[in-house]
């Protein structure tokens, strides 16, 4: 199947797919609509109304359909000296998983961050999600928690 979608950078014109998505990962998490802050306006304005964008999106498409989506941006990383890539979300509808897409969409991102000469990718996963561990595991990925014991800490400043 993964050898019959595409894997491009989204257009405005994805948002609805993209934020569809959106609620149903954040649904996953036991998060539900009236808890998330970003909204599907958000989405458009900061991924697609301005420039330079505040984010940037790939989508995987299957015969036409958004079938995934991956959210990312990039920050600075004292700790290793350069730009590196942030990773929000990485999504694949629930029928079309275990089917090569997050595989694609992931080297997708692998690839725009050594065309960007990132020094590395950052993300997080739930401690629950094991297979998204395992998948990430598979690339290589390191878990900074147990390798760099370290914890991800956030304020929120938003109401």
């Amino acid at each position: 199947m993964a050898d019959e979608c595409t894997v491009r950078k989204a257009v405005r014109a994805d948002c609805k797919d993209i934020w569809e998505m959106f609620l149903q990962l954040q649904a996953m998490s036991d998060v539900t609509p009236e808890q998330v802050k970003f909204s599907k306006e958000a989405l458009q304005r900061d991924g697609f109304d301005c420039s330079p964008p505040l984010f940037h999106c790939f989508v995987a498409e299957f015969r036409g359909v958004v079938i995934g989506y991956t959210l990312y941006s990039y920050q600075y990383s004292a700790y290793e000296g350069g730009l590196e890539m942030r990773v929000s979300n990485l999504f694949v509808k629930e029928v079309y998983r275990c089917k090569g897409v997050g595989k694609l969409l992931f080297e997708a991102l692998i690839e725009k961050a050594k065309q960007q000469k990132t020094v590395g990718i950052e993300w997080m996963v739930l401690n629950w999600n094991r297979t998204a561990i395992k998948f990430y595991e598979n690339f290589g990925a390191q878990d900074l928690t147990i390798t760099e014991k370290v914890h991800a800490f956030r304020i929120s400043l938003s109401e």
